[in-house]
C-alpha cells in the first residue's frame, strides 16, 4: 500500500484533524480476506528470511507456522463478507496458496533477497509531498532489481489492468533512489490463488508518467480535504464499519433508529422519502398504464384504418411512422456497419463529437494541459440535480 504525507506534527494539526487521527487510530474490524492475506505474507516473510541464514523451511514447518499465526490472530473483530463460507473456507484457501508457491519455486535460489517488508519513502520532486510504502520482497538477480508482491485476490487482472496499477512503479522510483546501480528494474506481482506470476518492465518515461499522475492524485485529494468533498462510495464492506453515524450515506439512517417509534414516523426527512416514494409508485403505475393504453389505440387504428380516434373532450391523432434504424455502440453488428462505411469512404460523414466522452476526460484530468487550457473558453459548468429511489428492504 501507498498514502502520501507531510512532515507535521500531531500538535500542529487543526482540532478537526485531530480528531480525525483519533478516530482512525479506533480499533477497526478486518475482513477475512485481508486476515487471509496478511497470514500469507506472513508465512512468505518467514521462507525468505529463513532462506537468507541458509535455512530452507520445509513444507510441512510453513504450514504450522501458517495455521499457529492464523490460531493466534483470529478474533471476533474479522467478519466475512460471503456468508455462505466460513473462515475454515479461508484458511484452507491459505493453505493451498503456500502449498503450491512452494511447490513452484523451492529451493529459492532465484535470486538474492535484498529486503522484506522494506518500507520505503519516495519524495515527489521538491512539491513536499512524499510517498510510504512496504515492499513485500525485493531481490536483484544478474543486475536486474524484482519488486515482488504478493497478491491473495481471486480476481486476476489482465495485463493492461496492471499496467495501471501505480503501486509497484512507485516502489520501482524508491528503489531507483536507494540504490545506484537499480539501473533494471523488474515488477512481478505474484497471484497466489492462480499460482501464476505476472512481470513488467517499466521505462523512465513510464515511471515519470505515474509520478506526475501521483502528484495530481495527490493535488486532487488535498483540494477534497479543502473544500470537505469526499464522495462515499458503498461496498459490500459497509454493513460492517463502526463509522456508519459519521457517514454521509448511513447517518440518516442512525438518526431515525435512535428516535422512539412514534416520533420515527414524523421526522421530516423520514416523511418526505415516503411521500416521495408514494408519488414516484403512483406516477410508474398511471405511466404503465397510459403505455397499455397507447398501444391498445394504435391497435384500433391500425384495424379500422383510421387516423383520428375520437373520445369525448379530446382526440387522439395516430401517426406511425417507419424510420431506418441502424445498430448501435451495443449491437453486434456495430462494428461491421463501420467497417463497410469506411470502405465505401462515406464514414466521417456520419461521426459526431462526443462530447459526453470529452467531458469525462477534462473532469478526469487525462487531457494534456496545454489542451485542457484552450477548452476552458467552451466548457460551462452544467448543474444536475436528480433523487433515486431505492429499496430499504422493509417494504409490505
Amino acid at each position: 500500500m501507498y498514502s502520501p504525507s507531510r512532515i507535521s506534527t500531531f500538535e500542529n494539526c487543526p482540532l478537526k484533524f485531530r480528531y480525525r487521527y483519533v478516530e482512525k487510530i479506533k480499533p477497526l474490524r478486518g475482513s477475512i480476506e485481508a486476515f487471509t492475506g496478511s497470514r500469507v505474507h506472513e508465512t512468505f516473510e518467514k521462507l525468505y528470511k529463513d532462506k537468507r541464514f541458509h535455512k530452507i523451511c520445509k513444507l510441512d514447518e510453513l504450514l504450522n507456522f501458517y495455521n499457529q499465526r492464523w490460531k493466534n490472530k483470529m478474533d471476533e473483530n474479522i467478519f466475512i463478507v460471503k456468508e455462505d463460507y466460513s473462515p475454515e473456507n479461508y484458511r484452507k484457501m491459505g493453505e493451498e496458496y503456500i502449498r503450491n508457491y512452494y511447490k513452484m519455486y523451492k529451493p529459492f535460489d532465484d535470486g538474492r533477497t535484498i529486503a522484506l517488508e522494506k518500507t520505503i519513502f519516495l519524495p515527489i520532486d521538491d512539491t513536499g509531498y512524499t510517498v510510504m510504502g512496504i515492499i513485500d520482497r525485493l531481490s536483484e538477480k544478474d543486475g536486474v532489481y524484482e519488486i515482488h508482491d504478493y497478491k491473495t485476490s481471486i480476481n486476476l487482472p489482465t495485463m493492461e489492468e496492471i499496467r495501471k496499477d501505480r503501486q509497484l512503479a512507485l516502489y520501482a522510483l524508491a528503489v531507483k533512489n536507494m540504490y545506484e546501480d537499480a539501473k533494471d528494474i523488474e515488477l512481478i506481482w505474484h497471484y497466489v490463488a492462480f499460482n501464476k506470476e505476472l512481470r513488467l518492465k517499466e521505462t523512465d518515461e513510464e515511471l515519470q508518467k505515474v509520478k506526475e499522475e501521483t502528484l495530481a492524485k495527490i493535488l486532487e485529494i488535498e483540494k477534497a480535504i479543502e473544500e470537505e468533498n469526499f464522495s462515499p462510495k458503498e461496498s459490500a464492506l459497509c454493513p460492517y464499519c463502526e463509522y456508519q453515524h459519521i457517514c454521509p450515506l448511513f447517518k440518516h439512517k442512525h438518526t431515525v433508529e435512535t428516535l422512539p417509534p412514534e416520533e420515527t414516523r414524523w421526522e421530516d426527512g423520514h416523511t418526505l422519502v415516503n411521500n416521495y416514494w408514494e408519488i414516484e409508485s403512483k406516477l410508474k403505475e398511471l405511466e404503465n398504464m397510459k403505455e397499455e393504453l397507447k398501444e391498445k389505440i394504435v391497435q384500433y387504428a391500425l384495424g379500422n384504418n383510421l387516423q383520428y380516434v375520437y373520445g369525448s373532450e379530446k382526440i387522439a391523432n395516430v401517426k406511425i411512422y417507419e424510420n431506418p434504424w441502424f445498430p448501435d455502440a451495443n449491437d453486434p453488428k456495430r462494428e461491421e456497419l463501420e467497417k463497410l462505411l469506411m470502405e465505401m469512404g462515406i464514414y466521417n460523414r456520419y461521426t459526431r463529437l462526443d462530447t459526453i466522452a470529452l467531458s469525462n476526460a477534462y473532469k478526469n484530468k487525462e487531457l494534456p494541459p496545454s489542451i485542457e487550457e484552450k477548452l476552458k473558453e467552451y466548457m460551462r459548468v452544467k448543474r444536475i440535480s436528480r433523487v433515486y429511489l431505492r429499496s430499504t428492504g422493509k417494504e409490505k
